[in-house]
């Protein structure tokens, strides 16, 4: 039984991270926003720059209205911040593509 849920979850999970082209490893939450003029929220992780080499930066963005679960990913994101919580980022192929010199994500951790 226990090899069966394995499996499932494997399954379920592999084609996530083929979404992912990069992965931030845990990092700290220096700051974080959103534009009063525009639905763009970020975070700035520590470390070095990550994304593709056009976007290549610490500030991670995406759309709080537009992208799916936007409101959830500030909200948690939010969370942990102010918890001081570590978080980790599946990082996209592709730049934000409302400011293509930012990259965005598919996916994150809470640690």
């Amino acid at each position: 039984m226990r090899k069966l849920a394995i499996t499932i979850m494997i399954t379920f999970l592999l084609p996530i991270t083929t979404y992912a082209g990069y992965h931030t490893g845990v990092r700290n939450i220096v700051n974080m926003g959103c534009h009063n003029v525009d639905n763009t929220c970020y975070v700035t992780i520590s470390g070095s720059s990550i994304g593709p080499p056009s976007c290549n930066s610490t500030s991670i963005r995406w759309n709080e209205k537009y992208d799916a679960n936007g409101k959830s990913v500030l909200a948690l994101l939010t969370a942990a911040f102010l918890g001081g919580k570590q978080v980790s980022f599946a990082i996209s192929d592709s730049c934000y593509q409302y400011q293509n010199n930012y990259p965005t994500f598919t996916y994150f951790f809470i640690h």
